[in-house]
């Protein structure tokens, strides 16, 4: 199968990159990459560096973090939502596990060209960083909302 390359219009397409202008959008498009992964394949194990965000196109994740009593199921991740926002932090490891849930296609995206766009490279900087922000609020409010609930121990699937 022969690898399409990403277009400028799919990352138009995700929240995150939404409104910003056609030149720093077919910058990104450039950089990204397509990723195949078959049903139980692994994207990436908990620990290694973090240094991509992903997209899911089609097909699904689960995420698994170790610990002493086992793996746990901390998060699924559907078409259109987006993994690794976590790569943002300097010196990011993986919190956990990836595998695909099904046949899964994703879009790659390296971290670091985001967050020079971000930090003031781009003309639409500001809204980056907000909604890269939302997306780490939305993982702990989510979090949040898991450990308040009474009598419900167990998984935590907020990020």
């Amino acid at each position: 199968m022969t690898a399409r390359s990403v277009s400028s219009d799919e990352l138009a397409s995700m929240p995150l990159f939404r409104d910003l202008p056609a030149d720093e959008l077919a910058s990104l498009a450039a950089l990204a990459t397509r990723r195949q992964l078959a049903d139980g394949e692994t994207l990436f194990e908990e620990g290694e560096p973090a240094t991509t965000l992903f997209h899911v196109i089609h097909g699904g994740l689960v995420l698994r973090a170790g610990g002493a009593e086992g793996d746990v199921i901390v998060d699924t991740l559907a078409p259109g939502e987006l993994l690794g926002w976590s790569a943002i932090g300097e010196g990011a490891m993986t919190l956990s596990a990836a595998r695909a849930t099904g046949d899964t296609e994703l879009i790659a995206l390296p971290v670091e060209p985001i967050v020079e766009l971000a930090a003031g490279g781009s003309r639409r900087s500001a809204l980056l960083v907000r909604r890269l922000l939302g997306i780490a609020a939305s993982h702990l409010q989510a979090s949040r909302q898991q450990l308040l609930q009474v009598g419900r121990e167990g998984v935590i699937s907020g990020g």
